[in-house]
């Protein structure tokens, strides 16, 4: 495969990233870790209808024809089924297309790092319906990030239990739906504003080019959406048969 042609990976290549794990559509150019041009847009769940567009509308602000980009990155959930869906599936069209390298970027790793350098622990926390949150969390100390929570579907009691005891600083749009129980659950909490609770395509970049510096297999073929659970119509289709 002609993706494997950049390895050993350039720091200062050009990276065309994309989130579409939420509501938010989010489409990055960035060049040596800096963002050339990004669109950050609440649009529902219409990410099919616009992130081709919106690529084109990136690419043109930058400065960068489609040509010149190096690497491809993708937010790979968890999150909506349906974005996960339309964003990893253009983006490997556009990776097999082109022959370029591909990362599939878990969303909550590249979400804790919007709010830039907050030491301590971070957990960020997605909306995940049904009374739960997609949730992760993250020890920042100095500059360097240890998951200490594996990405999770839970109720935010029983995400607060594993952190019970510990400072932590929570964002993400599941503030905003559980905010009450948060409050309850882990008192003392830093809450950040919605400045810092939209996923960002440039933060997705950001951590695909550690991972290609750290090694990563950038094969097209192999990035696929996580879910972390099943869509509410394979658990109906599930009661229904009884299996």
């Amino acid at each position: 495969m002609t993706y494997e042609r950049l390895q050993p990976y350039d720091p200062t290549m050009i990276i065309l990233s994309a989130d579409t794990a939420t509501s938010v559509n989010s489409v990055a150019v960035c060049k040596d870790g800096q963002i050339l041009a990004e669109s950050v847009v609440t649009c529902g769940r219409t990410h099919a209808e616009r992130l081709l567009d919106t690529v084109t509308w990136v690419l043109r602000e930058a400065g960068v024809a489609l040509e010149r980009v190096d690497a491809l990155a993708i937010s790979k959930g968890p999150g909506s089924f349906t974005g996960l869906r339309v964003g990893v599936a253009t983006w490997k069209g556009l990776a097999l297309g082109r022959g370029l390298p591909l990362v599939g970027v878990p969303t909550l790793a590249a979400l804790s790092r919007v709010p830039g350098p907050v030491a301590g622990l971070v957990c960020p926390v997605l909306d995940a319906r049904m009374g739960e949150v997609f949730a992760a969390a993250y020890q920042v100390d100095s500059g360097l990030r240890e998951q200490v929570l594996p990405d999770c579907v839970a109720s935010i009691e029983t995400v607060a239990e594993k952190l019970k005891g510990r400072r932590v600083t929570m964002f993400g749009d599941g503030v905003r739906a559980y905010r009450e129980r948060i409050a309850a659950c882990l008192p003392g909490i830093r809450l950040l504003p919605e400045t810092f609770w939209a996923p960002r395509a440039s933060a997705v970049g950001c951590e695909a080019l550690e991972m290609l510096l750290a090694g990563c297999k950038a094969d097209p073929a192999a990035v696929q959406p996580v879910y972390l659970r099943k869509s509410q119509a394979e658990q109906n289709r599930e009661e229904a048969t009884g299996s």
